[in-house]
């Protein structure tokens, strides 16, 4: 193994003092995204720090390229990218903070600060940042640097740095920021070791993983492809590290969802002909061994990575509902129903990845969303165990599309797994249902089968709306004299009835905050055709009282609607 470097613990201020080294985070590693609790592990560690003690920051594995003389050298790094970038952008909020609150007094702290953030020439002009992310995120850090905070689109980076400067403003005086500067540059301290080899630097990776530091399955599945490729002759590893890093381009750029790489990975070795893995996956199994055995068995890794390329693309477009391989309508309902899908469970889109790759009606896609959600709402309001949805839709992938007709044998399998009629309508009139998008999805899916749109497009306003609860959810003063006592329901009822899906319905934001805790009567007045579209909604000023049996009676009639609508 080729390590260019002693393996010697470096302060932090080496990494961020040196004349003409910068760092690189390559395109294949992942965005930052560092949570809060780490922030507060970072600032706990450096604020507990007494003079002359070190706090060790763990290992950075840097590969390094052909360093030409009077030229920058560019340090790849293989592991560290999070602890680096978070280390800058507590530089960036100490350096603004400087510059707003003590500009005069600190102006050679804010210039050794504009140092530790760009690399300066002999005339003191800014040759480029010291720090360049990876493609996501080169922007939002680049604005950072810059102070355009407004422009930064990557909301970890701008948490990081909002909580940091908070907390630097805490600090009562200008020698506490100073420091703190000093501790993060000489007593913050790291084990460097370089390089030259892809090879060796993925060893290094692998081998720390080993002796117990906490990597992600994808930051394991990563080195272990890089690494592998590296070995074989036939495989250039430059092009094996782009094509990974627009997989991880396209579901890091996800929005809103939570850990997209390990789900698609998941459902991808769940679905794919290819790979042919007929058993559930968990996160647990997904580097080692499934990955592990994927890639040594693999005959052709560069066409198993642009496959999983093309299903991380198709995987990005179903979750952002951006499907445009139809006509302009069929696009639309096709985007309707994985919204819909995206509400009610991720687990169908195990399935779905397989259906849009042997299915090119967008008519038998559909009628596979519909049949997945109501397989899935019927178990998840009958208590099923939800940890059989992988295996099912699993099995699906890999037996359905071999039958004469698909659609009709993913029927009658969802058939045989799904609660009946009968069962189904009792837990859903007694189920509590909480203020979530399901509850909408589930109210807005009635309001538009039985009772109409109302005048406008259900499913799309669904979450420019609130669920109203007929009968107030808080107990209080003015609930017990305006509700439990006219209509004769005890506080334990109370918290029994508010939830179920008889007392409630779907209301415009606006109404739904002013209609409150009032009168029914008063409450009847934002229930009206001119205060509201929703039909289920204009249909409840027809109640002189609500109470417990007018709840039952609605819940009754609600759940005889649900097992039209969600049918096997």
């Amino acid at each position: 193994m080729e390590i260019t470097e002693p393996i010697n613990p470096k302060e932090m201020g080496d990494l961020f003092g040196s004349k003409n080294e910068r760092v690189k985070v390559p395109p294949y590693q992942r965005r930052f995204s560092w949570e809060k609790e780490n922030f507060e592990d970072l600032w706990n560690d450096l604020s507990a720090l007494e003079d002359g003690e070190k706090h060790f920051f763990g290992t950075i594995v840097f590969l390094s390229k052909t360093h030409k003389a009077q030229s920058i050298n560019e340090l790849d790094v293989v592991d560290g990218q999070q602890r680096i970038t978070t280390v800058s952008i507590l530089l960036c909020a100490i350096r603004d903070h400087l510059k707003e609150k003590h500009k005069y007094e600190a102006n050679r702290r804010i210039k050794s600060l504009r140092e530790s953030l760009w690399l300066i020439d002999r005339d003191g002009k800014e040759k480029g940042m010291r720090i360049v992310l990876g493609n996501l995120d080169r922007e939002s850090y680049k604005n950072l640097i810059k102070s355009n905070f407004d422009e930064i689109e990557n909301g970890k980076i701008k948490e990081a740095y909002d909580y940091f400067y908070e907390k630097i403003n805490e600090l009562d005086s200008l020698e506490e920021i100073k420091n703190l500067h000093d501790k993060i540059l000489d007593q913050l301290i790291y084990v460097s070791i370089t390089s030259k080899k892809h090879t060796d630097a993925y060893h290094l990776f692998e081998a720390m993983n080993d002796r117990g530091l906490s990597l992600s399955p994808i930051d394991l599945m990563k080195n272990y492809l890089l690494m592998k490729s590296s070995k074989e002759d036939n495989l250039n590893v430059e092009k094996i590290e782009e094509i990974w890093g627009d997989v991880i381009k396209n579901l890091d750029s996800i929005p809103d969802a939570r850990r997209p790489a390990i789900t698609f990975f998941r459902q991808y070795f769940m679905s794919s002909p290819i790979l042919g893995i007929k058993e559930k996956i968990t996160e647990n199994k997904l580097y080692d061994p499934t990955f592990i055995n994927i890639i040594n068995e693999s005959e052709d890794i560069k066409a198993l990575l642009k496959d999983i390329k093309k299903q991380s693309a198709l995987y990005k477009r179903m979750l952002t509902q951006k499907i445009e391989r139809f006509d302009r309508s069929q696009n639309a309902e096709i985007n309707k129903f994985l919204r819909d899908t995206k509400v009610v469970s991720k687990t169908p889109f195990t399935l779905l990845l397989r259906a849009f790759r042997e299915l090119n009606n967008p008519e038998k896609i559909k009628e596979i969303m519909r049949m997945a959600n109501s397989l899935l709402i019927r178990r998840q309001i009958c208590d099923r165990n939800t940890g059989d949805h992988d295996t099912f839709f699993n099995y699906l992938s890999h037996n359905a599309f071999e039958k004469e007709n698909p659609l009709e044998y993913i029927k009658e399998y969802l058939r045989d797994n799904s609660p009946k009629d009968k069962q189904f309508k009792n837990y859903f009139k007694k189920e509590k249902f909480r203020s979530n998008d399901k509850t909408k999805y589930i109210l807005s899916k009635i309001e538009e089968e039985h009772f109409g749109s109302g005048g406008k497009e259900v499913v799309e306003s669904r979450y420019k709306v609130h669920i109203e609860h007929i009968l107030p959810q808080r107990y209080g003063k003015n609930l017990k004299e305006l509700w439990l006592d006219p209509f004769n329901i005890q506080k334990d009822e109370h918290k029994e009835f508010k939830k179920k899906i008889g007392n409630l319905t779907l209301l415009e934001e606006s109404p739904n905050i002013r209609a409150s805790n009032r009168t029914l009567k008063e409450k009847q007045q934002y229930y009206s055709k001119e205060k509201t579209d929703f039909r289920m909604t204009q249909q409840l000023v027809k109640y002189n009282k609500w109470g417990k049996e007018e709840i039952k009676k609605r819940s009754k009639n609600l759940a005889k609607k649900a097992v039209d609508i969600w049918k096997l």
